[in-house]
C-alpha cells in the first residue's frame, strides 16, 4: 500500500515533537519524502537536527524544553500547521520513578498545552498522540492481552502521565470536535534505539563480542539480564510509524480500505488504535536470537529456578548470559501483547512479525558505524 498521504501532501506543513528521537526520526524521513514542510522540536541541548535529516532544507528545527509547554503552545499558535505528531517527552519507565514531576510536566501538561492552543488558535489541525501500552499495566502475574478498549491500570508516573495525556485527548476530541487521535504502541525497535533499553543493550553487548578477540571473549563479563521467562511483544519501528500516519489520516484511510464514501473529517469520527503485531516472544528467545544472527550461536540451562538461567557460548564453557538478581521485577506479568485487530481490519496496517527484521537491521546499522 502506499505512504497513505493527502493528495495536497506537497502543501501540507507538519510539527513534530521529539524529531530526534526514534520514531521522530522515521517519521520526519517519510513525511519528507512525502513532500512535506516539517518543523520539529529537540531539547535545547539536543541535536541541530537528526545526523540521518541534515541534508533536508524541508526541516526547520526548533530548540524547546517540554518542561516550558508554553512554548510549544506559542509554536502550533503561530504555525497553525496541518498536522502535529506528539512524539516527545520522557520515555523511560525507570527514569519517571527517579524523577516523577518532570515525567508528568513532559508527558502530560506539554499535551494540555499543546491541546488548548490547537482548540484556540488552529481547530482544523490533525493531532496524533503517542500514547502508550504501559497505560494499561497489568495484574501480577497474570497475561495481558490489549485493544484500544481495555481499561488503564498505569503503575509508574510514566505511564500515570500518559494515561492522563490518552484521556484527555479523548476529552478534548468529543467536548471540542477536534481532529485528535492515539495511537497506543507497544514494544518497537530499530537501531534509532538510545541504550536504555533491552533491545540496544543485547545489541551494544554483541558489538563487544564482536570487536573481541577470542582471548578476550573468555574474559568477558557476561550480558546480565533480568526475568528472561517474560514474554513481549516487539515489533520493527518503521512499521509503527506507517501506522501512526494511518492513524493521522484514517478518514481517507477507512474509506479507501472499507470501500465507503469518507465520514465527515470531524473529531468525533477519529478514533484510536492499538498497534503491536499481536504475537509474544519471551526475552531469552531475543536474547538466543540476536546471539545467532550475530554469529555465536547459544548453548542454554534453563533450569525450573528462572532466577538461575544461563546460557554458554556454543561448544565452549564461556558463560555468555546470566540472570542478575537486582534487575528481577516480581511483580512482572508473564505475557503482555497487543491486540491490533482495529488497525488490521480498519486501516490495513500490518506490521512485521518476528524478531529478526528489527534484530538484524540493528546489528547491520551497528556494524557499519
Amino acid at each position: 500500500m502506499s505512504d497513505q498521504v493527502p493528495a495536497d501532501a506537497r502543501r501540507r506543513l507538519a510539527l513534530v515533537t521529539g524529531v530526534a528521537g526514534q520514531d521522530g526520526r522515521h517519521l520526519t524521513a517519510r513525511l519528507l519524502k512525502a513532500g512535506y514542510l516539517v518543523h520539529g522540536t529537540v531539547r535545547p541541548s539536543g541535536e541541530t537536527r537528526p545526523t540521518a535529516l541534515a541534508s533536508s532544507e524541508a526541516l526547520v528545527i526548533h530548540h524547546l524544553d517540554l518542561e516550558h509547554p508554553s512554548a510549544y503552545a506559542n509554536l502550533i499558535a503561530t504555525l497553525k500547521p496541518d498536522e502535529v505528531y506528539n512524539l516527545g517527552g520522557m520515555s523511560s519507565v525507570a527514569a519517571s520513578f527517579a524523577d516523577p514531576e518532570t515525567a508528568w510536566r513532559t508527558s502530560a501538561d506539554a499535551v494540555e498545552a499543546m491541546l488548548e492552543a490547537v482548540r484556540r488558535h488552529t481547530p482544523g489541525t490533525r493531532f496524533y498522540q503517542s500514547s502508550s501500552s504501559e497505560m494499561f499495566g497489568t495484574i501480577p502475574g497474570q497475561d495481558a492481552r490489549h485493544d484500544a478498549d481495555a481499561p488503564l491500570r498505569p503503575q509508574s508516573p510514566y505511564a500515570a502521565a500518559k494515561a492522563a495525556a490518552h484521556l484527555l485527548c479523548g476529552a478534548y476530541r468529543r467536548a471540542f470536535h477536534l481532529r485528535i487521535a492515539c495511537g497506543i504502541l507497544f514494544n518497537h525497535e530499530s537501531s534509532f534505539r538510545p541504550s536504555t533499553f533491552l533491545t540496544r543493550k543485547v545489541v551494544d553487548h554483541l558489538r563487544a563480542l564482536q570487536a573481541a578477540t577470542p582471548r578476550t571473549r573468555r574474559t568477558m563479563a557476561p550480558l546480565a539480564m533480568g526475568n528472561m521467562a517474560a514474554k513481549r511483544d516487539w515489533g520493527f519501528a518503521p512499521d509503527y510509524v506507517d501506522g501512526m500516519v494511518r492513524i493521522m489520516n484514517q478518514i481517507e484511510v477507512r474509506s479507501a480500505i472499507l470501500g465507503h464514501p469518507p465520514e465527515e473529517d470531524i473529531g468525533a469520527n477519529y478514533r484510536d488504535y492499538v498497534l503491536g503485531t499481536g504475537t509474544a516472544h519471551a526475552v531469552w528467545e531475543l536474547v538466543d536470537r540476536a546471539y545467532t544472527l550475530a554469529g555465536f550461536p547459544l548453548e542454554w540451562d534453563r533450569t525450573d529456578q528462572e532466577s538461575e538461567w544461563s546460557a554458554r557460548l556454543e561448544g565452549t564453557a564461556t558463560v555468555a548470559v546470566v540472570v542478575d538478581p537486582q534487575l528481577l521485577r516480581p511483580a512482572d506479568p508473564a505475557t503482555i501483547v497487543a491486540d491490533p485487530s482495529r488497525a488490521t481490519a480498519e486501516l490495513a496496517w500490518q506490521p512485521r512479525i518476528g524478531l529478526d527484521p528489527f534484530l538484524r537491521e540493528m546489528l547491520e546499522a551497528e556494524a557499519d558505524g
